[in-house]
């Protein structure tokens, strides 16, 4: 049941979060907007699944797929989905995969931390605030 209501709260934060994205693009002439972020991360996902190599890449999107657990377009909204599928797939090694797509996230968007980011989930959160508010402080 805990995993029910976690899993249902990042989904709504996901949403929530792109939602601010598209408000703040109609609003505000913005840098990057929602289809840009999406796109972005699919490639950063792709870069980091890339290490295993082109066919096991390709497998992966498959196997997620035939599972009916999400189809690599649907990936930036079911992020969660993902990571659950990497983590059936490849058990404790997934967390190698996740770390390889965190690096491929922060070069993109020139993001430095200190912070350990060694949670997918929570990385792509982070990019967004921090988009969402340099967004916010732009002058007018």
């Amino acid at each position: 049941m805990k995993f029910i209501k976690l899993y249902s709260k990042t989904h709504h934060y996901l949403r929530v979060a792109f939602k601010m994205l598209r408000l703040s693009r109609d609003k505000h002439e913005t840098e990057l907007d929602v289809d840009e972020f999406r796109e972005i991360l699919l490639e950063c996902i792709d870069q980091g699944l890339l290490v295993l190599g082109e066919s096991p890449r390709e497998a992966i999107y498959y196997h997620l797929e035939k599972r009916n657990l999400v189809r690599k377009d649907e990936i930036p909204e079911k992020l969660e989905d993902f990571i659950e599928g990497l983590r059936r797939i490849f058990g404790p090694g997934s967390s190698l995969i996740e770390k390889q797509i965190i690096q491929e996230l922060f070069r993109k968007f020139d993001v430095t931390t200190e912070e350990d980011c060694s949670d997918l989930l929570k990385s792509v959160r982070f990019v967004m605030k921090l988009l969402a508010s340099k967004k916010s402080r732009r002058p007018r």
